[in-house]
């Protein structure tokens, strides 16, 4: 169970002074350094990053904070706040079993104290009000913390790209898939007010700012936890390789990019499954360039329409939505003042994003509130996000 008073502290300033005073509670003294890092949204490009494909993502203003001191032997103790729970851990890997956080952090520590010689552990307190499990990257941001906390303590001299490939590796560990490289750069590379653009194929990145003027993105979490190392997920990985070596064997080509849609109708018959999956990487990736051209442009409908898109091709192409994010968007498609949303993340839950014109959101809100619990007997959580930055 969830604490939660540090769920619904809505400032950094509250969540830093909340973490700062736990830490305080667990280890009799203040901690040597305290450090925030966000959660991310993907406004569109999903299940791209590990395809050479393009996403858009952005930091947004729900974060992990983390205070930590030196331990002054070996192990680490963590405190989490949002768990009520205090673990030490060893560096000889014996947390590795264990499930969620502990596991995560186990990791973390492990992977830093090999790299760097690391020759003591640290007291760390964190805390967060990233929804967990839904999308909005908490696992990506509870790494990236742990690990950006401990190299300021100990003045490791990593940043940018070269922490988000290491904290790629941590969670790739942890995980027991390749991950992309979508959570680490737009948590740790986003810049206020703007968009990434970024091009996996390549690593190129490019900004651009949020310019819909008076509209408001929304964030619904349909309380639908859902897992990224489900076989599911795990399996939609391996049909889209396989259906790459497939069209290699029959096109002179290197990768993903390099398909071309007329060539997908050799898998139409015989592979209809890997057809959808190779589909929507296609179409997912023009949606990004097209995104990215409406967003410029200020253009509400057409980025609405390029999210309901999206979905789309998530819920029948790539089959990774749910009955209660389908019905929260079909919800939405009667409601004036609601341009577009999609589902984000992993899938199989979690949450949607939605543009609204910013004066219904309150209404919005409502509306979504009370249909949902009707429907499902579940009280959805919806927050307005707004893009301050990454670390």
């Amino acid at each position: 169970m969830l604490l939660d008073e540090v769920m619904q502290v809505s400032t950094k300033e509250q969540l830093v002074k909340k973490t700062s005073e736990e830490f305080k509670l667990q280890y009799g003294t203040t901690p040597d350094t305290v450090t925030l890092t966000p959660g991310r949204i993907n406004i569109i490009g999903e299940h791209t990053d590990y395809n050479d494909g393009l996403s858009m993502p952005a930091a947004i203003d729900r974060w992990m904070c983390v205070a930590l001191s030196k331990s002054n032997k070996k192990a680490s103790t963590i405190y989490s706040i949002n768990y009520k729970k205090c673990v030490t851990m060893s560096t000889n890997k014996s947390n590795a079993t264990q499930g969620s956080w502990i596991k995560l952090a186990s990791t973390s520590i492990d992977v830093l104290t090999d790299e760097f010689d690391l020759q003591e552990g640290g007291n760390v307190a964190i805390g967060g009000n990233i929804p967990i499990g839904c999308g909005l990257s908490s696992s990506s941001a509870f790494i990236i913390a742990i690990t950006h906390t401990f190299c300021q303590l100990f003045s490791i001299q990593i940043k940018n790209r070269d922490l988000a490939y290491l904290c790629q590796k941590i969670e790739s560990i942890t995980l027991g898939i390749n991950c992309g490289l979508l959570d680490q750069y737009g948590i740790i590379l986003s810049k206020k007010n703007h968009f990434m653009v970024i091009d996996f194929h390549d690593d190129h990145i490019e900004y651009i700012p949020v310019h819909i003027n008076e509209c408001s993105w929304l964030v619904v979490n349909s309380q639908i936890h859902r897992e990224l190392s489900d076989t599911a997920f795990i399996q939609r990985m391996n049909e889209c390789q396989e259906g790459l070596d497939i069209l290699k064997d029959k096109f002179n080509i290197n990768g993903f990019r390099d398909i071309e849609e007329t060539m997908l109708l050799e898998l139409q018959a015989e592979h209809e499954v890997i057809y959808k999956r190779l589909s929507h990487l296609i179409e997912e990736n023009k949606r990004v360039n097209d995104m990215k051209d409406q967003i410029q442009k200020g253009s509400a409908d057409n980025v609405g329409m390029l999210l309901k898109q999206s979905h789309e091709s998530l819920k029948s192409l790539y089959q990774v939505s749910c009955k209660e994010i389908d019905y929260i968007i079909a919800l939405s498609e009667n409601f004036d003042g609601w341009y577009g949303g999609r589902i984000v993340g992993g899938g199989f839950g979690g949450c949607s994003i939605h543009l609204l014109t910013s004066h219904v959101v309150d209404e919005y809100n409502s509306y979504i509130t009370t249909n949902y619990l009707k429907k499902f007997d579940l009280i959805p959580d919806i927050i307005k996000v707004s893009f301050p930055g990454g670390l």
